[in-house]
C-alpha cells in the first residue's frame, strides 16, 4: 500500500505594489516685466529740465528743454487775412491737441572771434510718444491760412529759427492725438534734425551726425 503524501501547502500569491510616484510641484518662476518702451524711455528728464549739447562745430553751448503742456479740443489762431483776421481750427471727433512747450537757448560760446548765430533744429526733431505710438508735430501748413505761427492765449509755434547768446527759441510744439492719450505717461523724444537749405549758409547748427538710435533724448511729460 503506498503512503499518502502530506498535503501542501500552496501560499496565496501576495499582489506585487507599486511605489506611487512621488508628487512633484514645479517651481513658480516670476516673470521678469518687460519696459514698456526701450531705454533711454526707462529714465527720461523731467519735463523742464534741460539738456546740453554742443552745435556741429563744438563751438556754441546750448540747452533745449520740454516747458509746459496743455490739452485743448481746439485754438484760434491769425489767419493773415483781412476778411478773416482771426480763424478757429477744431480737433477731428475723437481727437484733441496737445500743446507743448519747447526752449533753445545758447549758454555759452567755447571758442572767440566767431559768430553767435545758432539755427535751431526742425520742430520734426520733437516726436510725441504714448503707448509706443509716435506723433508728429502740427506744421503751420497743415492749418488753412496759419501765417505768422501765432497761437491766441498760447503764443507762437515753434520753427527752426536764429538765436544768439542774447536771444531764446522758444515755440509752441502741437499734436493731434486721440481723445485719450494722457500726458501722465507720455514722453517727448528729441533727436535734431536741420533745414537742409541752411546746411551751407556757414551758420551753426546741431550736429548732422546726431545718433538717433541710442542718443535721442527724452522727457516725460507728466
Amino acid at each position: 500500500m503506498m503512503e499518502s503524501l502530506p498535503a501542501v501547502t500552496i501560499p496565496t500569491p501576495v499582489p506585487e505594489t507599486t511605489e506611487p510616484e512621488p508628487t512633484i510641484t514645479p517651481a513658480t518662476e516670476t516673470p521678469v516685466p518687460l519696459p514698456t518702451l526701450p531705454a533711454p524711455f526707462a529714465h527720461p528728464l523731467a519735463k523742464g529740465s534741460a539738456y546740453f549739447f554742443t552745435d556741429n562745430v563744438d563751438f556754441h553751448k546750448l540747452s533745449v528743454a520740454i516747458s509746459g503742456t496743455q490739452m485743448r479740443t481746439g485754438f484760434y489762431y491769425s489767419a493773415g487775412t483781412s476778411t478773416s483776421p482771426t480763424a478757429h481750427l477744431e480737433a477731428p471727433v475723437g481727437y484733441k491737441y496737445l500743446m507743448v512747450g519747447v526752449d533753445f537757448y545758447m549758454t555759452g560760446i567755447n571758442k572767440e572771434g566767431k559768430s553767435s548765430i545758432f539755427m535751431t533744429p526742425m520742430p520734426v526733431s520733437f516726436q510725441l510718444v504714448h503707448d509706443g505710438v509716435f506723433y508728429g508735430t502740427l506744421n503751420a501748413s497743415d492749418i488753412p491760412g496759419m501765417e505768422d505761427y501765432y497761437i491766441r492765449d498760447i503764443g507762437s509755434m515753434y520753427k527752426a529759427q536764429f538765436i544768439n547768446k542774447d536771444d531764446d527759441g522758444s515755440g509752441i510744439l502741437i499734436y493731434e492725438v486721440p481723445q485719450e492719450v494722457d500726458t501722465s505717461d507720455a514722453y517727448i523724444a528729441f533727436c535734431p534734425v536741420n533745414d537742409e537749405t541752411w546746411s551751407s549758409s556757414g551758420y551753426y547748427r546741431s550736429p548732422d551726425e546726431w545718433d538717433c538710435v541710442n542718443n535721442v533724448v527724452v522727457w516725460s511729460l507728466k
